[in-house]
């Protein structure tokens, strides 16, 4: 089992601070963990067409089960066990969290009706709230303050591995084999890779990379954190973010169908990698980025995710609206880039902002509340925006209720240039 508790407890030690195997070790495979938790959420999407004909459904209702399908308890189950998670032992929550979504993630395969997928959907939403946040929690333990952009740009790779993944396994096979084949698939490595992770790593020191630790009342730490506005606005910025990520996510393979006219297996190769792959780089380049340019003035935390995340709305844009297929592929790695770029250099803000004792938390509030907004509104507003158009613009509606996902990353990067102004004495009191 690999020992990841430093040397002399609560002190950071110079062995602590350097590069270790074991460290990265940790962080590679709880980066596969988040992949198959994106790859779980992701693969609905590639499969809406063919589950949309098998239910006869409308699209309002399949944003429904993509979005508030699986945030509903998503959302209600976060916080507490985040909260549970900064004092108890991480590991073993991420582990069982882990084949629990699995397994639901494989019911979905066996639904036989509406009902009975939306269940194992939110089943899919309970299992993956308890994930994130610990794991967030763990990174942040491993890597000091102006390592962790790059450790947790590296860590939300996994976002956009899932994303290709999901897609690329959900069209290939759904194709070949049917949609319920899909979805078991996707959830039987999970119940694997967790037994993995239980047995061969241990929990961290909480607080290894801080002076001290010491728990604090649930009262006090939301106080502290309402109390940094660096946290506040960047909260509000990723919510916006993150609608664009799920609302393209879920209405991209439609988009790609209705438009363009591709298979299923075609729909899974391009979307897998030109917004999977492309993703998937602008995550792994914005955090090796930003932990090299923002070592001189942390203001680059935020103002290299405001630049790239606003450049993303107009090219996004040109992605829907040309009727060229070669400049809507190119266009949409480019803005698949440009959006990844910003989600380790966010993760890495919550974590810095926030004291020792309450990481796991100020994790769960970020990611819950954004994906709340995000994976709950966006798939959501796209759908009824469809059903709005589709009597006037038929399948090109898709391309008109996709523009609102341009609009809220433009929106996401002018809060975060505000945010930029109280970084430096927001890291100051947390530390």
């Amino acid at each position: 089992m690999v020992d990841l508790a430093p040397q002399v407890a609560g002190v950071q030690t110079d062995a602590a601070a350097k590069p270790s195997m074991r460290r990265y070790y940790v962080l590679a495979l709880l980066t596969a963990v988040y992949a198959l938790n994106f790859l779980d959420r992701t693969i609905f999407n590639v499969l809406i067409e063919p589950i949309k004909k098998e239910f006869a459904l409308s699209d309002t209702m399949m944003g429904l089960l993509a979005g508030f399908g699986f945030v509903l308890f998503y959302s209600l189950l976060g916080i507490p066990i985040a909260r549970i998670a900064d004092r108890l032992n991480r590991r073993n929550i991420v582990a069982v969290a882990f084949a629990f979504w699995s397994a639901m993630t494989f019911l979905c395969g066996m639904a036989t009706s509406v009902t009975t997928l939306a269940l194992a959907r939110i089943g899919v939403g309970i299992g993956e709230s308890a994930g994130t946040p610990a794991s967030q929690s763990i990174v942040a333990d491993l890597f000091a303050k102006n390592e962790r952009p790059r450790a947790l740009g590296i860590y939300a790779i996994g976002t956009y591995l899932g994303v290709f993944l999901g897609y690329f396994i959900g069209g290939y096979v759904n194709q070949h084999y049917g949609w319920r084949m899909a979805f078991f698939s996707a959830g039987l490595p999970g119940i694997a890779l967790a037994a993995v992770l239980w047995l061969t790593i241990s929990e961290p020191k909480c607080g290894a990379m801080a002076e001290t630790f010491a728990p604090e009342p649930i009262g006090p730490t939301l106080g502290f954190l309402a109390s940094q506005q660096t946290f506040v606005i960047v909260l509000i910025g990723f919510c916006l973010t993150t609608y664009t990520n799920y609302a393209t996510a879920a209405w991209i393979p439609p988009f790609l169908a209705r438009v363009h006219h591709l298979s299923s297996a075609e729909i899974g190769t391009y979307a897998g990698t030109f917004k999977g792959l492309a993703g998937m780089a602008g995550t792994l380049v914005g955090g090796l980025v930003v932990a090299r340019i923002s070592q001189r003035d942390d203001r680059w935390k935020l103002w290299a995710p405001a630049i790239t995340s606003g450049l993303a709305g107009p090219v996004f844009a040109v992605c829907l609206l040309t009727p060229d297929f070669s400049t809507m592929v190119a266009a949409l790695a480019l803005a698949s880039f440009l959006v990844g770029f910003h989600l380790g250099p966010i993760f890495a803000i919550a974590q810095t902002v926030a004291r020792p004792s309450m990481r796991a938390l100020a994790s769960a509030i970020v990611l819950l509340t954004a994906t709340c907004f995000g994976q709950g509104v966006g798939p959501l507003a796209v759908g009824m925006i469809n059903d709005a158009l589709k009597n006037d613009y038929g399948a090109n509606a898709v391309r008109y209720s996709l523009l609102s996902a341009a609009i809220t990353t433009t929106l996401g990067a002018l809060l975060f240039i505000l945010a930029a102004r109280t970084i430096r004495g927001d890291i100051k009191r947390a530390s």
